[in-house]
């Protein structure tokens, strides 16, 4: 179905059917994206860009979004001009995201072909396109987008272009192609909350809502079981500075101080939790008590005094 704009008379909402289209949404079955990011699903034939700096995490989370897809009966497709099929093959392994097809593909009309036969296709990256005919930089950005967003429409297939940013954090090219599509999905690090932490949210949606969700990072891919809630009373200024903050909390306490202990209050995760404890272990200002699960953390002045208290 085309969702091309057409030349209309005005006519009352009431009298206005909408197509059954806008309510034949697709679902990725993963409850974070399907309640809290996109609300209802994604409309077939609709477009988005994905952007974020390098290293945020844009591959893994669209891998993960398409791997969810699949599982519900929906033919995906992750065509790449960046990594090559083995270094995809390897990263979706990692993750264990193994339903989904990909391949080295960025021809514009080739791409656009492969609207035919399949629901959703990622693009990676919007840059990277190519086309047969020689044209400058700008023709080929426009016939790129407008090329790959009338097939989307025409065969109910929705694409996402990968989009790159400048060191400055600026979008590389143009803004046709942010304009032209339905959606901007922006992926950024929360450093506020946990060097993991990750902010995904819609700053455009023609056809939802412009939700925003906090994820962590993990080796395996984004933890769509775990939110990160934002506690605004222990958001620190940096990476440094909240390090720093939790470690001198930790020696200024006089409990046992557990892994799980710092992961609630600070809104952090084991693997940063830890980090901090081994630190303060090593400059000798903690000392560890128990093993395993059961192990505990307690200031080395702390332990020193009880010591000297059961000798007396």
């Amino acid at each position: 179905m085309s969702l091309d704009f057409k030349q209309t008379e005005l006519r009352q909402v009431c009298d206005i059917v909408v197509p059954d289209i806008f309510y034949r949404r697709m679902v990725t079955g993963i409850k974070t994206i399907d309640n809290d990011l996109l609300n209802e699903g994604f409309l077939p034939g609709s477009t988005m860009t994905v952007t974020a700096q390098a290293g945020c995490g844009k591959t893994t989370f669209m891998v993960q979004l398409l791997d969810g897809l699949a599982k519900n009966g929906y033919k995906v497709g992750y065509c790449s001009g960046e990594e090559n099929v083995y270094q995809l093959t390897f990263t979706c392994k990692r993750i264990r995201c193994n339903t989904l097809s990909i391949a080295n593909v960025s021809d514009v009309d080739e791409l656009a072909k492969l609207t035919e036969k399949l629901d959703y296709l990622v693009i990676d990256s919007f840059q990277a396109l190519t086309t047969k005919t020689k044209m400058n930089h700008m023709a080929k950005e426009r016939y790129a987008v407008h090329t790959l967003v009338k097939a989307a429409q025409k065969n109910e297939c929705c694409i996402a272009f990968v989009m790159h940013l400048t060191k400055g954090g600026k979008l590389k090219g143009s803004t046709v192609v942010p304009h032209t599509v339905d959606a901007n999905l922006n992926i950024a690090p929360n450093p506020d909350v946990d060097d993991e932490a990750r902010s995904i949210w819609f700053s455009k949606n023609r056809f939802g809502p412009t939700n925003c969700v906090d994820l962590y990072m993990t080796a395996r891919g984004f933890d769509m079981t775990a939110k990160v809630i934002v506690n605004n009373d222990k958001k620190f200024a940096g990476k440094g500075n909240k390090k720093d903050q939790i470690k001198t909390d930790i020696i200024k306490s006089d409990k046992k101080i557990s892994v799980n202990d710092l992961v609630e209050t600070y809104n952090i995760s084991e693997v940063y939790a830890n980090t901090a404890l081994r630190e303060l272990t090593k400059e000798g200002k903690v000392l560890k008590i128990g093993r395993g699960s059961d192990a505990r953390w307690l200031t080395k002045e702390i332990v020193e005094k009880r010591a000297q208290v059961a000798l007396n």
